[in-house]
């Protein structure tokens, strides 16, 4: 390869020792010199050099070893990696901007809209914070870390990039099967977990089964959804020694704020303090924030799209997505706030909230995964609602749905929330209206 100097993801798995263990998966162990040689030899046979004239190459399999391997074989080089969910078709307006020459690697990313976005990232934006992030997240050369789905969710490919060059392991999983990360936590005894609150509610539940419990993971790590002190709590009688912390962050800027599981209330909107060495504040409702690890072409200070409040404590609490303002009936709702308080109703465990049009007026409804299916109802939803939403904010149809549609990263896509045909049960659909 030209330009020995130039620095790179490879280069820097080639500096861990050979023998040590990288990545498990499906009971296959990678050691580093394993991954380096396999990556070293596709980059070879795909005559991929350092270059300045830069294109996107698309990562797009189902395989969590070959999209890792091939991400490596292309970092550094002329062709820069660009992971994508394997089902997803990709428009090619998409590849039409020009790739910046000091572009390390690609990212798509998607709001409500549904409209795809490319992000390019220099190496540094995430390198240069691995040392702060992974001190904060327990993370490190000693760690093994449990991580589930596609390295084209950013938090899993962050999380990868920080735990390998760092020299720790890795347990992944691709299938989703609650069982089944149990026991691989259990047999390869992963230190730390990183999982979306909807995951971690689900292999709770794997481990109440089993009537188990685990001593020697520390951290679990979390992001993407909510998560308040019950939850935490619950968390923390299965994983007797672990410490729970949400992060808020952004594709555009990397890591926003973190709150610890002892700072946790009942606030499920609460994500905490800064990280180090970025800098935020909230205007008109906006949150703004400033930060050296973004994406090229981050502005000093940037807004992306995301509303919230400092607390009495100077900690920001997040109210959503500005597009997740719900205008009903000449009031605004947010509809995150809506769906935290939906997420701490029992019987509950997955929900969502936008607006539906009928007759020419908006109304809220909620799409609403039971725990088990025809043990909750909407009556009994709303009874939990009333106790802390005014009746304006409560949703007027309610649509119990087996699950919700999501992203690669587990993220619910509202634009995909369709009014399900009446047929079979009432227990699937279920209306109030005033």
């Amino acid at each position: 390869m030209e330009n020995k100097d130039k620095k790179d993801y490879l280069e820097l798995i080639r500096q861990i020792p050979a023998d040590r263990t990288a990545l498990i998966i499906n009971g296959c162990r990678y050691t580093f010199g394993i991954l380096a040689d396999q990556a070293e030899k596709l980059r070879f046979k795909e005559g991929l050099t350092w270059g300045e004239a830069k294109t996107i190459r698309v990562i797009q399999t189902s395989d969590i070893e070959e999209q890792l391997i091939t991400f490596l074989a292309l970092s550094g080089t002329q062709a820069v990696p660009l992971i994508v969910p394997a089902d997803v078709k990709i428009k090619e307006t998409l590849f039409q901007s020009e790739v910046p020459k000091e572009a390390c690697m690609a990212v798509m990313t998607s709001g409500t809209t549904g409209e795809n976005k490319l992000l390019f990232r220099t190496l540094e934006s995430w390198l240069g914070y691995f040392h702060i992030q992974n001190e904060i997240f327990g993370m490190g050369d000693k760690s093994r870390i449990f991580m589930h789905g596609s390295l084209a969710f950013t938090g899993n490919l962050n999380l990868y990039l920080a735990q390998l060059t760092a020299g720790g392991s890795i347990v992944a999983s691709n299938t989703f099967d609650p069982r089944k990360w149990m026991k691989e936590i259990e047999d390869w005894k992963a230190d730390t977990v990183y999982l979306i609150p909807a995951k971690l509610r689900l292999l709770k539940k794997a481990y109440d089964r089993k009537a188990w419990a685990n001593s020697w993971v520390r951290n679990i790590i979390s992001g993407s959804q909510s998560l308040g002190k019950r939850e935490a709590k619950e968390l923390k009688q299965v994983f007797k020694n672990a410490s729970v912390i949400l992060y808020y962050g952004a594709s555009e800027l990397n890591y926003i704020t973190y709150v610890k599981d002892f700072q946790m209330g009942e606030d499920k909107t609460l994500v905490g303090s800064p990280f180090p060495e970025v800098q935020l504040h909230v205007e008109n409702g906006e949150i703004r924030v400033s930060t050296r690890y973004g994406v090229i072409g981050t502005k000093e200070e940037e807004w992306i799209g995301d509303c919230g409040h400092i607390d009495q404590n100077g900690l920001l609490c997040f109210d959503g997505r500005k597009d997740g303002i719900c205008n009903v009936n000449g009031r605004k709702v947010m509809s995150a706030k809506i769906e935290n308080e939906l997420a701490g109703c029992p019987g509950v465990a997955e929900a969502a909230v936008k607006t539906l049009n009928r007759g020419g007026q908006d109304m809220l409804a909620a799409w609403i995964v039971p725990e088990e299916q025809g043990k909750t109802d909407m009556l009994q939803v709303r009874k939990y609602l009333k106790t802390s939403l005014c009746e304006w904010e409560i949703p007027k149809a309610f649509f119990f749905v087996e699950e919700l549609p999501k992203s690669e990263s587990g993220k619910i896509l509202k634009r995909n929330l369709k009014v399900p045909p009446v047929k079979k049960s009432i227990s699937k659909i279920q209306t109030w209206q005033m």
